[in-house]
């Protein structure tokens, strides 16, 4: 470099220094024939080209022959990646051929590789071919239709000129008083136009056209501090006045609950945004995933004056879901990097764009509105906890979910009214089952040391040790009796190649202690820890709801009630009863348990509560009365039985095995569509029987006719926490212990 020359810093321009190179080379730019558009990004590298040594940077590297076109597909941003204003061209021109002769392009034709600013700034300029196209729809969409409410990623339709136009709710939102949803301005159409959707099968008006909508506005007034003449901001957002408030969710479909709104302003946003991870899920297209490939994308020139928007989103890689057209008002949110941060809601979809690249076929690109933007222009607030309901995955919220469902059932009026007087002691009532109220309460719970609901104490409290929380039964970090009676894997074979599952089904009297202390002495499974319990640790909390019934203890029999909850929900759970607990013995597999029983149904969990809800519409009739605790285990065996049925664990090993593993919505999805529908069946059949063991030792204990009216009533959580941290209430034991106390 010439030692009293301008050092080229290019990655020390911002974004303002972005787009006021562009607005002031604004004419110059959209009258060459070749261009089709503008972008702020970041230079993208062919991937063909050597990444650079220490002793020349990419910035410095000065090619000496010509290296072929740049696409969007054949090149990537790289760590070393500088800002740049992208050029999109529809021909892709080799410098050689500008030139005066005959035959050669006039050099006013050529793209500037930099933009030279007034006070000395230069900024680079990457240019890109891109063959666009109408937006493609070569598959017939696969609407999904709401079954019991309505929310984000469901279709919404109307009728104008005699066509019928489809769009996806993109959010909730309200302005104080209303509550509407945010979809495409284009679909909704003038104030009052009645909009439909389908309900349990049915086409029913959900709302009406709202006078409150967004087309387009100057980009000045958007983003005041950003220079940008003669050019506006594509918005295109329409809001529907809902009919029936109790019709609707703020959850989105396949992604359910949304973190707070992603605020962006021109204090925020930045280049750091290229490359981000978003995900959403359009009505037509189904999930979707991608990535920001663009900011302050020019799609149009009309005039003299640019119209932008915000956000050009490309397919996340080339096997991604494609959005298609009846995905516009489609939220994407951002996927935060850490396993545990919220999605949250960025922009809205509001049209797209196809590019064709060559034999590879097209790739639709979304373009979008920021949803802070809209929010603002609109004076309106994102909606997030709106008959969100069960978020019915194992782990915590499973267990309370299916406890919380099962109160539903019960059906004698004396139990009814005290397991319902104690909902919030034994679980979370619907409302409450949001994840962020669940995380929320469940922190302030562990941190003030606090009462727990009971569905879970087994899992947060008691398979702790003494210090780690008090109540906790562990004698040291993960090992003690507290373990195995969460599992048994009854779909081991003995030596005589019968499963431990098969003799219990064949002949009852093998649910019993002795039997399976020989089964497993004789598959060689002798340490404690390795014999799991599940029927029987039912069987010993049957016993005490009895005896409680009996005593006239309310208190102990609705704090027994909530915590055998925690373990009916342990055996519908398919792979708390196989051996295939986390995937094949060799390690193939592995991650399978949480992939499965919480980032699939985290994933999911809005189909999976409309499932489980619509299941349950109008009750199920519960199991027949168990006459003693026998006849509970024998009830978990083929509860467990059906689970396997329902989701067969090798098939679901097997499953995400071929699905490459992980964790990724990629991989839940594939889970999902395949055992979707199992799952649904095995949580509705694990309340029906939580339901059922209820009745059964009410029942048994004669609770109808010994119990006074004015017992049935809520019992002070202090006194539930009281017993269930005494290490005597309802003892951990291992299989050599339980049948000492077992009746």
């Amino acid at each position: 470099m010439e030692l009293l020359g301008v050092e080229r810093n290019y990655a020390s321009l911002s974004l303002r220094d972005l787009l006021e190179a562009r607005d002031l080379y604004h004419y110059h730019l959209i009258h060459k024939a070749n261009v089709v558009g503008t972008a702020i990004g970041l230079y993208l590298i062919r991937k063909t080209d050597p990444w650079p040594d220490q002793d020349r940077t990419a910035q410095q590297k000065d090619a000496k022959a010509p290296r072929g076109e740049r696409t969007l597909y054949n090149s990537e941003v790289r760590d070393y990646s500088w800002p740049c204003v992208q050029v999109f061209v529809k021909d892709w021109v080799e410098a050689h051929r500008f030139g005066t002769s005959a035959g050669e392009l006039h050099p006013e034709s050529m793209i500037p590789r930099t933009l030279y600013m007034p006070d000395g700034r230069m900024v680079p300029v990457c240019v890109i071919k891109v063959s666009a196209a109408a937006p493609s729809d070569e598959a017939v969409p696969d609407w999904q239709w709401p079954r019991s409410r309505i929310g984000g990623g469901f279709p919404i339709v109307t009728q104008t000129q005699g066509e019928r136009r489809v769009a996806s709710v993109g959010c909730l939102v309200t302005d104080g008083h209303t509550v509407y949803a945010l979809t495409s301005r284009h679909v909704t159409g003038p104030a009052g136009l009645p909009l439909y959707s389908m309900l349990a099968g049915e086409e029913v008006m959900v709302g009406k056209s709202s006078a409150k909508q967004l087309t387009r506005l100057p980009f000045a007034e958007v983003y005041a501090d950003f220079p940008a003449r003669r050019t506006y901001l594509t918005l295109d957002v329409g809001l529907v006045e809902i009919a029936d408030l109790g019709d609707w969710t703020s959850q989105v479909y396949g992604l359910g609950d949304a973190g707070a709104l992603a605020d962006l302003s021109e204090r925020n946003i930045s280049l750091r945004l290229i490359g981000a991870v978003v995900v959403g899920h359009g009505a037509a297209s189904g999930p979707l995933s991608g990535r920001i490939q663009a900011l302050f994308y020019r799609h149009r020139s009309v005039g003299g004056y640019d119209d932008v928007a915000d956000f050009l989103i490309a397919p996340a890689t080339d096997a991604a879901p494609q959005t298609r057209p009846g995905d516009s008002g489609t939220v994407w949110h951002l996927e935060q990097t850490t396993p545990t941060a919220e999605l949250r809601p960025l922009a809205v979809q509001w049209g797209g764009q196809t590019f064709v690249d060559g034999d590879r076929g097209s790739y639709n690109f979304a373009l979008a509105a920021s949803l802070s933007n809209v929010c603002r222009l609109l004076d309106v607030e994102l909606v997030r906890a709106h008959n969100t309901g069960g978020q019915p995955y194992w782990g915590t919220m499973g267990h309370y979910s299916i406890a919380t469902y099962a109160c539903e059932l019960v059906g004698s009026p004396k139990l009814k009214r005290l397991i319902g007087a104690n909902l919030d002691r034994i679980s979370f009532k619907l409302l409450g089952l949001s994840t962020e109220k669940m995380a929320a309460a469940l922190k302030d719970t562990k941190e003030n040391r606090r009462f727990v609901p009971l569905a879970d104490v087994p899992d947060i409290v008691w398979k702790k040790t003494a210090k780690q929380m008090k109540g906790g039964r562990d004698p040291s970090p993960g090992q003690g009796p507290e373990h195995p009676v969460h599992y048994a894997d009854i779909d081991a074979a003995g030596p005589d190649g019968k499963t431990l599952r098969a003799l219990c089904l064949e002949d009852t009297a093998n649910v019993s202690v002795e039997a399976w202390q020989r089964f497993y002495d004789a598959t060689g499974m002798t340490q404690p820890r390795q014999r799991g319990l599940l029927p029987f640790r039912v069987w010993q909390f049957f016993d005490a709801m009895v005896a409680a019934v009996r005593a006239g203890d309310m208190a102990s029999f609705v704090c027994a009630a909530g915590l055998v909850s925690h373990y009916v929900g342990d055996a519908c759970q398919p792979l708390h009863g196989s051996v295939l607990a986390d995937g094949y013995e060799d390690g193939r597999g592995e991650g399978v348990h949480s992939a499965y029983e919480t980032k699939m149904l985290d994933h999911w969990d809005v189909a999976l509560h409309t499932g489980i809800s619509n299941a349950m519409q109008g009750g199920l009739p519960l199991h027949p009365l168990a006459a003693d605790g026998h006849a509970c285990a024998v009830a978990m065996v083929r509860l467990m039985d059906r689970a396997a049925g329902h989701v067969p664990p090798a098939d679901l090993v097997d499953a995400y095995i071929d699905a490459g593993g992980g964790a990724s919505r990629r991989v839940t999805g594939i889970l999902w569509d395949r055992f979707g529908d199992g799952t649904v069946q095995t949580m509705v059949d694990g309340a029906v029987a939580l339901a059922s063991l209820w009745e059964s030792a009410w029942a048994a204990g004669g609770g109808e006719a010994t119990v006074p009216e004015e017992d049935a009533v809520a019992i002070a959580k202090a006194r539930l926490r009281g017993l269930y941290e005494k290490p005597a209430f309802v003892r951990s034991l291992y299989l050599d212990e339980i049948g000492g106390v077992l009746r």
